[in-house]
Parts: structure tokens; sequence; C-alpha cells
């Protein structure tokens, strides 16, 4: 019994000190050397790769939807992301404007490809890429909450 029970702490052991060892691929980051502005690999220095929405998603197109507005019934949006990061924004306040606004420029994306900013032309407007959909984001950035806050929301329609 003895004997049983020895060998079962070391197969327990084994196993436990194994599995210590190896990450899920939850725990696993992949990272990239970064180069510094002198031209030199730094390979202390690392940023995290993967999949995100600037290098996964289909983002390119056309984006539609109407929008809350505290003063109108609403402000129908038009917005189309081109691959060269330059987009053309529209528009149009029901019941105030009868021509939308057309506004037009250039986007970069933040450091987690997944929100994109809008140039001056834009007024910095962000917006985070989803698949086949476009969330509109406060001015700061995080999501709108309340409860409208599903119905800032353009969907992908060319």
């Amino acid at each position: 019994m003895k004997k049983f029970s020895t060998l079962a702490i070391l197969a327990l052991l084994a196993f436990t000190s194994c599995k210590n060892g190896e990450k899920t691929p939850d725990e696993q980051t992949q990272t990239e050397t970064v180069t510094d502005t002198t031209g030199t690999e730094n390979p202390s220095t690392s940023v995290p790769t993967g999949d995100n929405s600037e290098n996964s998603l289909d983002w390119t197109g056309v984006y539609s939807g109407t929008v809350p507005c505290a003063d109108c019934p609403g402000i129908e949006i038009e917005l189309q992301i081109n691959d060269n990061n330059t987009y053309s924004l529209s528009e149009h306040y029901l019941e105030k404007q009868e021509t939308a606004n057309m506004n037009t420029g250039s986007f970069t994306w933040d450091d987690t490809g997944s929100i994109i900013t809008l140039d001056e032309n834009g007024m910095g407007r962000k917006f985070k890429v989803q698949e086949n959909s476009i969330k509109v984001l406060a001015p700061d950035g995080t999501a709108i909450e309340g409860e409208q806050k599903e119905k800032y929301s353009l969907k992908k329609v060319g």
C-alpha cells in the first residue's frame, strides 16, 4: 500500500509540474521585437500582436445608421472607410437640415487595432470597428451608455 501511495504522489507531482510549465492559449502572448528610432532592434521591448479588428476583419466599406439626437428625431450617418486609411463621412440632422454635412479625411487606428479616430475634418470622432458594424463612441473613446446605447451602431451596407 505504501508503494502505491508513493507512486500516486510521484505521478501527481509529475503531472502538475508538467502542467505548470504549459500555458493555455489564453495565457500565451505573442510578441514582436521593436526597432527603435536608430534602427536598432530592442528585444527587451515588445508589443502584443495577434488578431484585432484592423488585421482580421474585412473593415473597408460603407456603414450606415441613424443615431439619437438631443434636439431632432435622429442623425443619419454614413461612414465610408477605405483601406488607405481615408474616410468619407455624411451626417444629416433629420428635420433640421435639408442637406447632409460631408467631410473627408484620414483616420488612425489606436494601439489595440480596434478603434479608429477621424482627423480634424471629422472632429476627432472615434468608432469601434466590429464584425459588419461600427459603434459610435463617446469623445473620450469609451462606449456610450444608457438606455439608447444599442442605437449607436452603424451597420455595414456596402
